[in-house]
């Protein structure tokens, strides 16, 4: 298993990769990764979209600290490839046993959600 080692939202994190179907990637999965790691300044702005989306969550409490509700973990990269598409799936509090997830096509934000939204 690889992972990478970015910042994000002000934090140093290790992000696992794990490509869907096991360790080994296919060319579009890796062009795909390789592209948003690129483009990384689009993950770092999904912070604003993200506390948006945890506040319809929280009733209105502080989003300051997006870190409070969402721990990321790692990167999926779905193995059909339409558009290049990069999952950064993460731990939420308001909903453990889905998580939530934001999904990158083209290394833009797509759509925030519970992790469903891409497995």
């Amino acid at each position: 298993m690889s992972s990478i080692s970015r910042d994000l939202w002000g934090r140093k994190l290790k992000l696992e990769i794990y490509p869907e179907g096991g360790e080994v990637s296919s060319d579009a999965q890796s062009l795909a990764l390789e592209r948003l790691c690129s483009a990384w300044e689009v993950v770092e702005k999904s912070a604003a979209k993200l506390k948006e989306y945890c506040a319809k969550d929280s009733d209105g409490g502080d989003m300051g600290n997006v870190f409070r509700y969402v721990m990321p973990r790692y990167l999926f990269l779905p193995t059909v490839q339409k558009k290049r598409t990069v999952a950064l799936m993460c731990d939420y509090r308001f909903d453990p046993e889905h998580g939530i997830a934001l999904v990158f096509e083209n290394e833009t934000l797509r759509e925030i959600g519970p992790q469903d939204i891409i497995l």
